[in-house]
C-alpha cells in the first residue's frame, strides 16, 4: 500500500501513526471479469448463526483492526484482500451481514452492494461512512459514522443482526 507501512503493531499512514494493538483492519482493488458473472440462481447459503461478518474496505490495516475488534466481541469476520476475493465471498453467501467501508471507491461499493442484493438478498448491509447521510445508491440497512469508532460499530452491528 502506497504511503502506509506496518512496523510491529504500529501502522504509519502518511504522517499519522496508529497503534494496532491488540486490534487491526482493510481491502484491495481489482476488476471482476465478465466471465465470472453468475448466470444461474445463487446457491442456498449455509445456515445463518448471526455472527458471520464480511468486512469490505480498501485500507488493509483498518479492515484488519475492525475485524479484530469484532472478533473480540464474538463475531466470525472475513476481510478479503482483493476485490476478486470479496466478490467470491459474496457469491458464496456464507455471512450474516456485510460491512462496507467509506474507504472503498464509490463504484466498488455499488458493485458490492448490488452483488449482495443478488446473491444474499436477505443479508443486511452496514455502511461505515464519513457522515450520517444515507447513500441511496446502496441503500444500507444502517450507517455508522467512522469517527464514532469501534463501540458504535459493535452496537450498530448488534442492532442490525437483532432485526433479522
Amino acid at each position: 500500500m502506497q504511503g502506509a507501512s506496518v512496523n510491529g503493531h504500529l501502522a504509519e499512514i502518511g504522517s499519522a501513526t496508529i497503534c494496532l494493538l491488540p486490534l487491526m483492519f482493510g481491502y484491495g482493488n481489482g476488476e471482476e471479469k465478465s466471465s465470472e458473472r453468475r448466470t444461474s440462481p445463487p446457491k442456498k447459503a449455509a445456515k445463518k448463526n448471526g455472527n458471520r461478518v464480511l468486512m469490505l474496505g480498501s485500507i488493509r490495516e483498518l479492515a484488519l483492526y475492525r475485524a479484530e475488534v469484532l472478533r473480540h466481541h464474538g463475531y466470525n469476520v472475513v476481510a478479503p484482500e482483493t476485490e476478486e476475493e470479496a466478490l467470491e465471498q459474496i457469491r458464496r453467501g456464507e455471512f450474516d451481514v456485510v460491512v462496507l467501508s467509506y474507504t472503498l471507491p464509490d463504484r466498488t461499493v455499488e458493485k458490492y452492494a448490488q452483488a449482495v442484493r443478488e446473491y444474499c438478498a436477505d443479508c443486511p448491509i452496514l455502511a461505515i461512512a464519513q457522515t450520517a447521510r444515507m447513500d441511496r445508491k446502496i441503500a444500507p440497512d444502517a450507517v455508522v459514522v467512522a469517527e464514532k469508532g469501534p463501540p458504535e460499530l459493535v452496537m450498530t452491528l448488534k442492532r442490525v443482526l437483532q432485526r433479522q
